[in-house]
């Protein structure tokens, strides 16, 4: 009469009383719900060794994993069981130069597919998810790649937003000094330029000077932001390393040079234009 209150036969007790402790026991652990971590991060710098080691951290708690790495060269999508085993079979078929792959990917889980975990890599992102029916395992084991991934360079947002941004600081201040510097559209060189400073009362010295700053400032902004950007990018080298230290030990001896003589030259031109127009207005 009363179906709705009907229980399986294994939640009565044997004085044939229930237990809802036991029922909802038995609902907690069903095999019927997972827990499902998906996180993306950018700018990873991941060699061989970092690759290695980030498979098995995320592997561990996973019982006789049937794992999967596999990477795709144009049309062509190659796997094996190990990366080791993936490089010679990618070096033999499909050689990349200098170790310079594209995209590598890694499957794992058991055979009840209890515990699973798929790693996603490009040359821009790296994308992790966990799953399971064991929440405490699936939270604990993205947390532990999190910082394995932190420690290589990885931030939560996309880049190409913070770049939009300095774009526009950047555009803004070499826009305004550029005006300053080349606004009379009838003048084509700088002697002359410098020459119609010298006729005009309104061009001060304190107001050269701001001007010269701006468009400065506008030249070494993007500068830096070029080179930190290059040097901080997402870098994914199979079969070699990549290199560690701050952005500035990374970047190439051409780089540096660029880096130290371009501002240098930026500024000399700018100093000797404020002074060509102080002499010229002083005279």
């Amino acid at each position: 009469m009363h179906r709705g209150h009907e229980l399986h036969p294994h939640l009565i007790r044997p004085d044939g009383s229930t237990s809802r402790k036991v029922q909802h026991s038995r609902m907690a652990s069903t095999p019927n719900q997972q827990t499902d971590v998906r996180k993306v991060y950018y700018q990873c710098r991941l060699g061989q060794s970092e690759l290695e080691r980030m498979f098995g951290v995320a592997c561990e708690g996973i019982s006789s994993p049937e794992v999967q790495i596999s990477t795709v060269v144009g049309s062509t999508r190659f796997w094996n069981s190990n990366l080791a085993d993936l490089i010679a079979t990618l070096q033999a078929n499909a050689p990349e130069p200098s170790g310079k792959w594209t995209n590598i990917s890694m499957e794992a889980k058991n055979a009840s597919m209890e515990r699973s975990v798929s790693i996603s890599i490009d040359t821009e992102r790296t994308e992790f998810n966990f799953s399971g029916s064991d929440s405490t395992w699936v939270y604990g084991q993205s947390a532990r790649l999190e910082s394995f991934l932190g420690a290589h360079g990885a931030v939560r947002n996309s880049p190409k937003y913070e770049a939009k941004i300095s774009v526009v600081f950047a555009v803004f201040f070499i826009g305004v000094g550029a005006l300053w510097a080349f606004g009379d559209l009838g003048k084509e060189t700088v002697e002359e330029c410098i020459q119609r400073a010298a006729e005009s009362k309104e061009n001060q010295l304190a107001f050269n000077i701001i001007m010269g700053a701006l468009l400065s400032f506008g030249v070494l902004f993007i500068l830096f932001q070029f080179l930190k950007r290059r040097s901080l990018r997402a870098q994914l080298r199979i079969n070699s390393a990549v290199a560690d230290g701050t952005w500035w030990s990374r970047l190439s001896v051409g780089e540096k040079i660029a880096a130290i003589g371009i501002p240098i030259a930026s500024l000399a031109t700018v100093g000797t234009l404020i002074s060509a127009a102080s002499d010229a207005i002083g005279k």
